[in-house]
């Protein structure tokens, strides 16, 4: 399964380093589904313009400013691709009726930011111990499916690609309604 982030990269980086594709901020906690006591997450779409969208949708113009990431000195955003093993490993599907009946969770549990009640969720299905995370849809775009890992360590990374003149920043922001600076070459 091909799975896409937004992170910050940082050329010089090696694994375990910020800036590096597969750098997991171990800081993180405050995510919908984040148990830093349990597990790191990575946040993940299925497609390339569901990372984009789902990174920057709370930005209402789109432009270079927004590649920069000041946290890490002379880290710019990228799109990364990643392989994830699909057929040992797998994401509970909150998108299927019978994960959701299985486990007396209402969708609405699921869409609705509540992170105490997500963050629940997600402990339960790591306890089960049989998951790579969870997946659900955006609340953004319905048809982007995400997913958060906490089987990090099983991810291959595939490309790492500049997110300037990529056509998922132009279908992302299409999609999201999205005034996109052509002028600074982001779409």
């Amino acid at each position: 399964m091909l799975l896409y982030r937004v992170f910050p990269h940082l050329a010089t980086s090696s694994p375990g380093e910020p800036g590096h594709p597969l750098y997991v901020n171990p800081g993180q906690g405050y995510g919908r589904w984040d148990n830093p006591d349990l597990y790191h997450l990575a946040y993940m779409a299925t497609t390339p313009e569901g990372a984009v969208g789902e990174t920057f949708a709370h930005l209402s113009m789109w432009s270079k400013a927004m590649l920069a990431h000041p946290s890490i000195e002379g880290a710019t955003r990228m799109l990364g691709a990643y392989s994830l093993d699909d057929k040992r490993l797998q994401c509970l599907n909150f998108d299927d009726a019978r994960t959701l009946l299985d486990r007396a969770i209402r969708p609405t549990e699921i869409v609705v930011r509540n992170r105490h009640r997500t963050q629940e969720i997600a402990r339960n299905a790591f306890a089960e111990n049989r998951w790579a995370g969870v997946a659900w849809w955006s609340m953004h775009w319905p048809s982007w499916a995400l997913c958060a890992l906490w089987a990090v360590d099983d991810l291959t990374v595939k490309d790492v690609t500049p997110l300037p003149g990529h056509r998922a920043m132009y279908d992302a922001g299409r999609i999201l309604g999205k005034h996109v600076d052509v002028d600074n070459e982001i779409a």
